[in-house]
């Protein structure tokens, strides 16, 4: 029973995060602002969560690694959006 429940509450958890994720993912979709956002702070959290993904599947915390590799996902998103704005923000030659 209590590995059931462990497992209910990791659920959860995934499950409330993915939606925080799915809202901000609309949020810059809609909108198309990433104004807030920086390349370099970018490439830190996919640095970041490509650390944390390796290390959670090397231990086996699958619920873990299913959050973070969405969360990854999103990241490369934002920061594929952030650097099309930098490209049509810069002069051509």
């Amino acid at each position: 029973m209590v590995i059931a429940t462990n497992q209910w509450i990791a659920i959860a958890a995934v499950s409330l995060g993915i939606s925080q994720i799915a809202l901000n993912m609309k949020n810059v979709y809609e909108k198309d602002d990433v104004s807030s956002y920086s390349v370099n702070y970018v490439l830190a959290g996919i640095l970041s969560s490509t650390l944390w993904l390796t290390y959670q599947y090397r231990i086996g915390a699958n619920y873990s690694a299913a959050y973070t590799s969405i969360f990854l996902v999103s990241q490369i998103y934002i920061l594929q959006r952030l650097l099309s704005k930098l490209k049509t923000k810069s002069p051509t030659n």
